[in-house]
């Protein structure tokens, strides 16, 4: 498969424009490889890691965490320069799916809200949201039921209907227009005349994290037990006063310390995190889990690896599982 397929498909799956203003989501390393058919994925671009990914044979890595935040010299010694080399040598490509990862609706970043089944969800920090448009156009002949419901069930439609003058009107996401417009033209066999207008209000909030409410009230040593089986771990770091139930809850995977106070303004039992900062947690003012940033983040990109494996025909897309860098000693 051409690589540039290959990055059209992260793309869409990990939206660039999604991405905050800090972030440097995207080709880290551009190769000289034109085609790839192994695809590996994982959490952190280390020499390791990466010498793991590019001996497997693959001739794209993905990683969520960008191999450098601000423009660097190649003088800078260190784990970046000897990522550059191993990368550059090899005639790969490094890509990475940061914010754009994090902030996609619906996408493996929200893996907790799943596994915890909440419900009634919202984004708990907005950055910006997509705006609607409506597309009008007038057909020689009345769309039928089974076109409307082709055009209806492409992502980013909202609705398709048609006027007994036979208006046909789609309500669709701002960035999905161009997609939409080109499936019209193609089941017309003609492009119409479009008449667009933006609608008013967002329609889908981009940001970080998410509340919602368990489906039912867990005693506060319950919840404990059902984190930690979702997340795999035996011991949390839990600061801020612990609850007698948990009824709402509000996560961030990765560093989510700054998100504390919309935690507790949208109402959380507890709010889940990694990387929970000492001056953070010392004003908490609702009951805050340090989940660990490793695993959250990486169980999204193993999530994030099979989305990919589903969207690339023909390619082979590997997960190589990472280790936490903390790990407890006894001092005796």
């Amino acid at each position: 498969m051409k690589i540039k397929d290959i990055l059209a498909k992260i793309r869409q799956l990990a939206p660039e424009e999604n991405q905050s203003v800090w972030d440097n989501s995207g080709v880290q390393v551009a190769g000289v490889e034109a085609e790839s058919f192994r695809v590996a994925v994982c959490l952190e671009p280390t020499p390791q890691m990466v010498e793991q990914c590019l001996e497997w044979g693959a001739s794209v890595v993905v990683t969520h965490h960008p191999l450098y935040m601000k423009p660097k010299p190649l003088s800078s010694e260190g784990m970046f320069l000897d990522v550059v080399r191993q990368v550059l040598s090899s005639g790969a490509w490094l890509y990475a799916a940061h914010t754009s990862l994090d902030t996609r609706p619906g996408g493996p970043a929200f893996w907790l809200g799943k596994a915890l089944k909440l419900r009634d969800t919202r984004v708990l920090e907005v950055e910006h949201g997509r705006v609607p448009v409506e597309a009008s156009f007038y057909g020689k002949d009345p769309i039928t039921r089974e076109t409307a419901d082709v055009w209806a069930n492409r992502e980013g439609v909202h609705s398709v209907s048609q006027t007994a003058s036979g208006e046909v009107r789609v309500v669709c996401d701002e960035d999905a227009w161009d997609g939409v417009a080109a499936a019209i033209e193609f089941s017309l066999g003609l492009r119409p005349t479009f008449y667009l207008r933006s609608l008013s209000a967002p329609s889908r909030p981009i940001g970080f994290g998410e509340v919602g409410v368990l489906p039912r009230r867990m005693g506060w040593e319950k919840f404990l037990k059902k984190l930690g089986e979702v997340t795999g771990r035996e011991t949390f770091a839990v600061s801020g006063p612990e609850p007698e139930a948990v009824k709402t809850v509000a996560y961030c995977g990765g560093s989510g310390a700054s998100l504390v106070a919309r935690a507790a303004g949208a109402g959380a039992d507890v709010f889940v995190t990694g990387d929970m900062k000492y001056h953070a947690a010392v004003e908490a003012g609702t009951c805050v889990i340090d989940a660990g940033h490793f695993s959250l983040e990486e169980e999204m990109m193993r999530l994030f690896a099979g989305e990919l494996d589903g969207a690339l025909d023909g390619v082979e897309v590997k997960f190589f599982k990472g280790s936490d860098p903390f790990r407890l000693c006894a001092a005796s």
